[in-house]
């Protein structure tokens, strides 16, 4: 009896063990990674400023895309001369379409600043794709254009066939 109580709590204190060298494992993983990363940080000189941009602030982006947008309209309507500007404004005034371009160029910059958090998840899963070969995307492409003009025909007739239709009722 004695003994299998011994054998019970030696297999309790085994499993006890297990799970406190699993949990050790995993401590240890997660040791390794942060000071890894921490590594990496200090290797690159990682600023507070990139830490700061490399974080993803949703709201912020929005705005973002919202002067980026302002930007690029201004621009774009003072190189088209929907509104001019005065020659006596500090700077703008004296070379207001080299200003623009400068509008436009920097909101454009700034657009794809700030829509890449969007689409930076999308660029492995083009990776991932498998494109046709090239005679493959010319068989079908071949089949597109034949299915264009087949419905480009019928239509034609349908509108020959409902014009004839209309002059035979209302002539």
């Amino acid at each position: 009896m004695v003994d299998k109580e011994k054998e019970v709590s030696n297999e309790e204190l085994d499993d006890k063990e297990d799970v406190l060298t699993k949990k050790d494992e995993v401590e240890q993983k997660i040791r390794k990674q942060i000071e890894k990363k921490q590594e990496k940080d200090s290797h690159f000189g990682v600023s507070r400023l990139k830490q700061y941009i490399a974080e993803e602030h949703k709201w912020e982006n929005f705005l973002f895309v919202f002067l980026s947008l302002l930007l690029l309209i201004l621009g774009s309507l003072i190189l088209n001369g929907a509104v001019t500007v005065r020659s006596g404004v500090p700077l703008l005034g004296s070379h207001p379409t080299l200003f623009a371009w400068i509008f436009v160029i920097a909101g454009a910059l700034f657009l794809l600043y700030a829509l890449w958090p969007f689409y930076k998840p999308a660029i492995p899963e083009f990776k991932k794709i498998t494109w046709l070969t090239m005679p493959k995307f010319f068989a079908n492409l071949a089949r597109v254009f034949i299915f264009m003009i087949i419905l480009i025909a019928v239509l034609y007739l349908y509108d020959a066939f409902i014009s004839e239709i209309y002059i035979l009722i209302f002539d």
